[in-house]
């Protein structure tokens, strides 16, 4: 009779620890899913906001002569709509013909600003980009572009 029981209470210190085990385990699976979920959403909601959103930024291109381009390219996912280059301190006889305002820049398109260097013309320019995108109006993008 003693070797029924003490198998019986070594049989049941097994299923305790069995379900204790268990227990723990189950815990962390569904604390790590918890992450794992709340990561996804994230990355979802962020993805959506960035599918609405257009990111304008301008560069430089050299040419031959003083003669400069500045590209301003929207590298984002959305077009971007009425956008504006301010130019700090703008210099006079920087360009002949100037397309900004600009009704539209769809994603991965650019505008060009043909820019002509002359002596005393600065060695940079600050500028201030204004557009309007699906996710909001009035974003802006300061920036120092390099003319040398």
């Amino acid at each position: 009779m003693e070797n029924v029981d003490f198998s019986l209470i070594l049989s049941i210190i097994a299923i305790l620890g069995s379900i204790y085990t268990y227990i723990i385990h189950d815990r962390k699976i569904k604390a790590q899913e918890k992450l794992i979920n709340d990561y996804k959403i994230a990355k979802i909601k962020e993805e959506k906001i960035e599918k609405t959103q257009a990111v304008i930024c301008a560069s430089i291109i050299k040419g031959i002569r003083g003669k400069r381009t500045l590209k301003v390219y929207n590298k984002g996912k959305a077009t971007a709509h009425n956008i504006r280059l301010i130019i700090k301190n703008e210099p006079d006889y920087l360009y002949s013909y100037n397309p900004f305002p600009c009704a539209f820049i769809h994603e991965k398109d650019h505008v060009d600003l043909n820019l002509s260097m002359h002596n005393g013309s600065p060695d940079n320019l600050e500028i201030e980009l204004i557009w309007d995108d699906e996710y909001g109006t009035d974003n802006k993008h300061q920036q120092i572009i390099h003319l040398l």
